[in-house]
């Protein structure tokens, strides 16, 4: 059976190779280098005798921040404890028959279906066309699907489609009443291709974003979804209590309040990406694609493996790739 890894995991890597997590960095998490809004330090410290309470069940400040942020209705959100979560109250509350993903792409759809002995079909990504996701190709293999799983920016190819491709996705998978799942947890470069907003127009659309990658938080564990109401009333059903901490939902506000903390960390990760592709096309041995997003997809050439680098990089007590 295939084992699913993710990165991140900084207490294997530390008492694997016997070192410290201040000499450690750490390329296998696409968590913003900048950290954390320094407002979102300040309210945790102010608010951290509230600990000792349950924290809302309903999340409801949580959400009024992401409505007027956003500019999406209440009714349409529900947070999770991270999107991953999300993911796998989706497939409990949809209880699809048949789903399809694009692959490569983030293995908890698999998972998550995989749980609830759901049939998956597997539309396989060609290397020879840089991996490239083909909405013409997906709609022709929707015969007997309905629950579609999309990843864009695509974790971990990075391909990226412009949202008029997908809307043509959205309009036929609407028309044979089958659901798509937009994982959008990497768009926050690109948020004026997200199409958080169509919601309300699409009622078998559903939007997944991140709260912890861009606004570095993964330690506290917070996402949320956007869907047609009904949908959401019937998710909340199925989700578990108080998944989400005290201290997440009120990090909420100070996060999206943020713009400086935002717009420094928009400009800062455009200009790094394109640093970090150029140096490493630089490197011989490496087939590096390019970035939509603030991770890149490498191919090892050669003879070595991606353990076999994380083997080599960790004994020089460089950095812990995670690869």
């Amino acid at each position: 059976m295939f084992k699913h890894l993710h990165g991140g995991n900084l207490r294997r890597a530390m008492e694997k190779y016997g070192i410290s997590s201040e000499k450690i960095i750490d390329f296998s998490a696409n968590i913003n280098p900048l950290g954390f809004s320094p407002k979102i330090r300040e309210v945790i410290i102010k608010n951290f005798d509230q600990l000792s309470h349950y924290p809302d069940p309903e999340c409801k400040e949580a959400k009024k921040e992401l409505s007027r942020y956003f500019k999406i209705d209440y009714e349409n959100i529900v947070l999770g404890n991270g999107s991953t979560e999300l993911i796998y109250l989706i497939v409990r509350t949809l209880k699809p028959k048949k789903a399809l993903i694009p692959v490569p792409t983030f293995c908890e759809y698999e998972r998550a279906l995989n749980n609830n002995n759901v049939p998956i079909n597997f539309y396989k990504l060609i290397e020879e066309q840089e991996f490239s996701i083909s909405i013409s190709e997906i709609i022709s293999q929707l015969a007997g699907i309905d629950l579609v799983f999309l990843c864009n920016p695509n974790n971990p190819t990075g391909t990226f489609l412009p949202k008029k491709e997908i809307l043509t996705l959205v309009k036929e998978v609407q028309r044979k009443k089958i659901f798509l799942v937009l994982d959008e947890a990497f768009i926050d470069l690109y948020e004026e291709e997200s199409l958080i907003k169509e919601v309300k127009n699409y009622n078998h659309l559903i939007i997944l974003r991140s709260l912890t990658k861009f606004y570095g938080l993964p330690g506290l564990r917070i996402g949320f979804g956007v869907g047609s109401s009904k949908l959401i009333k019937k998710s909340e059903i199925q989700k578990i209590p108080w998944s989400v901490n005290y201290l997440a939902q009120i990090a909420v506000r100070e996060m999206l309040r943020d713009e400086k903390f935002i717009n420094k960390s928009k400009s800062f990760l455009f200009e790094e990406k394109e640093y970090f592709y150029r140096e490493l096309s630089n490197i011989e041995g490496l087939k590096v694609y390019k970035p939509s997003a603030n991770f890149i997809f490498i191919k090892l050439l050669g003879n070595i493996s991606s353990e076999g680098l994380m083997e080599q990089l960790a004994k020089k007590r460089d950095i812990d790739s995670g690869l």
